[in-house]
């Protein structure tokens, strides 16, 4: 794993446990369709609503592993792609700090955090779970899901059940992780899966718009992650829907 790669997973760990809320999900090496651009901008950490496309809650963030501070252009190149990806907030993680200038122009929209390289020997990213969809078999580098807050099911007629979700920092996915049998999962967009449990209920993903529009000619779409039961269907987790498969990835 080259050290920049490691250094990004690692700020997304950081991310997942400082931003632990049922309505906030954390999605590492996120697609977003730049409303602005019309091509998929990556973003290495994405702070999102859990529930809906609510843009004054997204957050996107950058880890800058240089060996100098950032400086003013960084970020203002850093505050264009937030423009870009509909945010209203930003943070900017690096290991050697920043310019004065750098910290001015960032204002009150934009948060520098540093994180040293030193924190890093500390951590072993290699615990993370391999992802288990064939779409990574596809690609340069099988990903790795980082894997968010758990949930808790209840029914009246039954005890609590406990599930944790994640998502592949290279294809995306979804992925589910039962704490009854012990069986993790992932799904695909528009697909359907059930664990080994006799539980009556299964996770369903769903691509559905949005109501926010990116633009006068474009709407919004999510994936959805739906946990579907005899009487309801619960959204327990959603990501960007990303229009622009073909175009260049920035």
């Amino acid at each position: 794993m080259t050290s920049w790669k490691k250094y990004e997973r690692f700020v997304a760990e950081l991310c997942s446990e400082d931003y632990q809320s049922p309505s906030v999900t954390v999605m590492p090496n996120a697609k977003i369709n730049g409303c602005l651009s019309q091509t998929t901008r990556q973003v290495d950490v994405l702070i999102d609503s859990r529930f809906g496309d609510d843009r004054n809650r997204r957050i996107i963030v950058d880890a800058k592993k240089y060996n100098r501070p950032l400086n003013v252009k960084d970020v203002e190149s850093f505050h264009g792609m937030m423009i870009d990806c509909s945010s209203k907030a930003g943070i900017l993680v690096c290991p050697n700090g920043y310019s004065t200038a750098a910290k001015k122009r960032a204002q009150d929209f934009i948060n520098l955090k540093i994180v040293s390289l030193e924190e890093l020997e500390n951590i072993d990213l290699e615990l993370w779970d391999d992802c288990l969809s064939d779409n990574c078999d596809e690609r340069a580098e099988r990903g790795l899901v980082l894997w968010d807050a758990p949930m808790g099911i209840g029914f009246t007629a039954s005890p609590v059940s406990i599930s944790s979700i994640g998502k592949c920092d290279v294809c995306g996915e979804f992925h589910i992780w039962c704490w009854d049998c012990g069986k993790k999962f992932s799904l695909s967009n528009e697909s359907a899966a059930q664990c080994n449990c006799e539980h009556s209920w299964f996770w369903l993903t769903a691509i559905e718009g949005d109501e926010v529009s990116l633009n006068d000619h474009q709407q919004s779409e999510s994936v959805y992650l739906l946990l579907v039961t005899p009487i309801d269907a619960l959204i327990a987790d959603r990501k960007p829907f990303v229009h622009f498969p073909y175009a260049e990835t920035v």
